[in-house]
């Protein structure tokens, strides 16, 4: 293949490139902000000590595992949303705001029944029982967090279905510095207040995603780019329908998430069997490559309303261009930030803690989580290429499939039968990952087939 032919491929793709991060580049920034109240949190946590670290690890772990399910569940509205935008059927739009608002509301109560039920069991899952209480106080501080969470991916998913995806960027990165401010107050005891440690943490969280909520609730109802839509919504009746429709969509594709979760989850309980400094060192990592997985989750959130935009407007082979453009995007970022990961192993450790033994794991962990963050990135575009074309059934199968069946005993046998301790947990994941990356590329490439001759006949 000579460089012209070359040249002329990646062309063909440019008004995709230029689309996707058009729409990306705010959904990163404000995916970024959401994760970083976390990698604040544990920036802070871990200089107060390698237990409260630990602590802040095993509670963090549960309470993501439940809050990805309302995540995922909310991702549903976006190609909703996005579908019946791109048919201009504007009515419709307005009902699915009623009953996307209605459906997150619902789902929050739900969760936050669910992380108290799960936090009676704590001391049941195999931990140092000195960890055991502190994240169980602090779970119970976070999942007061959960229903304002759940309304403001409401709003969140919402406009991107429209779009729009700057609001929820300048939002989130407001709520970074009030997550900050009040952490600091709440954790060193400032201001008066008595030093409340791995608490301030969680309590400077609650506050945060509850001033998210609020401020996304006021710029939707006050500001002059929504008045349009709130005189749609104004007028749109709630269908009880849609709201079924919603729990119909959005389930399966929580469930996703929450395999893909668990597969994170059960390694942390598998690496606190093994020591306290290896599962303070996986938290390090999980919060380190949290960070580029919120970018490449950006692209892939762009790339949904992308897909279902042009598949409401029946483009399918554009659809499909822009498909593969997100893919290229991917690729070259994993690429840049890897090698950016690769020359840091030894520095970025620090920043979370002063323990030698956990500095020295987490750099290990990193060279795995190089080869694990290709996978990740192709599996969490292609998952969303699916989803905006409303396929959520077989993903899910594939989902388990790749983490129960193929991630979890990799890292079970590699830790435990091998003989790699804690490195070895970590080596089930690119497997995993691998896994899925490849059964969702297939299933695209099959459904856009599909569509692409149903178009022809």
């Amino acid at each position: 293949m000579t460089s012209q032919t070359i040249r002329s491929y990646f062309q063909s793709y440019q008004s995709h490139y230029k689309g996707l991060i058009k729409l990306g580049v705010p959904v990163i920034l404000a995916q970024l902000g959401q994760v970083t109240v976390g990698v604040i949190d544990n920036m802070m946590i871990g200089h107060v000590g390698t237990l409260e670290l630990a602590a802040a690890s095993f509670a963090n772990t549960i309470f993501w595992l439940v809050i990805v399910l309302g995540t995922g569940f909310s991702y549903a509205i976006t190609p909703l949303v996005g579908k019946a935008r791109g048919n201009y059927e504007m009515n419709q739009v307005g009902a699915w705001f009623k009953s996307s608002m209605w459906a997150v509301l619902s789902m929050g109560i739900f969760l936050s029944l669910v992380i108290y039920i799960i936090s009676l069991f704590m001391d049941q899952m195999g931990q140092a029982a000195n960890v055991i209480l502190p994240a169980r106080t602090y779970l119970w501080i976070i999942s007061f967090s959960i229903i304002p969470m759940m309304v403001f991916m409401g709003y969140k998913q919402f406009c991107e279905g429209l779009a729009n995806t700057r609001v929820a960027m300048n939002i989130v990165l407001i709520a970074n510095l009030v997550n900050i401010i009040f952490n600091y107050i709440l954790i060193n005891g400032k201001l008066g207040l008595p030093a409340m440690g791995l608490n301030g943490a969680g309590y400077g969280t609650l506050i945060s995603r509850i001033f998210m909520a609020v401020s996304f609730f006021f710029v939707f109802k006050k500001g002059k780019s929504f008045k349009a839509y709130g005189e749609i919504i104004a007028k749109a009746e709630f269908a009880i329908q849609d709201f079924f429709k919603i729990w119909k969509m959005g389930v399966p594709i929580g469930a996703q998430l929450v395999m893909e979760a668990s597969a994170f989850m059960l390694s942390t309980i598998m690496m606190g069997w093994i020591s306290v400094a290896g599962l303070a060192a996986h938290q390090v990592v999980l919060s380190i490559s949290t960070i580029s997985f919120m970018v490449y989750l950006g692209i892939a959130s762009s790339t949904t309303i992308r897909i279902s935009s042009l598949l409401g407007e029946n483009k399918i082979e554009e659809m499909r261009q822009a498909g593969w453009a997100a893919i290229h995007l991917v690729i070259l970022m994993v690429i840049f930030i890897g090698l950016g990961f690769l020359l840091l192993r030894n520095q970025l450790p620090t920043l979370f803690s002063d323990d030698p033994l956990v500095i020295a794991l987490a750099a290990q962990f990193i060279v795995v989580m190089l080869i694990y963050q290709l996978f990740d990135g192709l599996q969490i575009v292609f998952g969303s290429i699916l989803r905006g074309m409303s396929d959520v059934n077989m993903p899910t199968l594939y989902t388990f499939i790749a983490y129960f069946i193929v991630s979890l005993p990799t890292g079970y046998l590699c830790a435990f039968t091998f003989g790699l301790k804690e490195v070895g947990i970590w080596w089930g994941l690119p497997v995993g990952l691998g896994t899925a990356s490849i059964l969702f590329m297939f299933r695209f490439m099959k459904l856009s087939k599909q569509k692409l001759a149903e178009q022809v006949f």
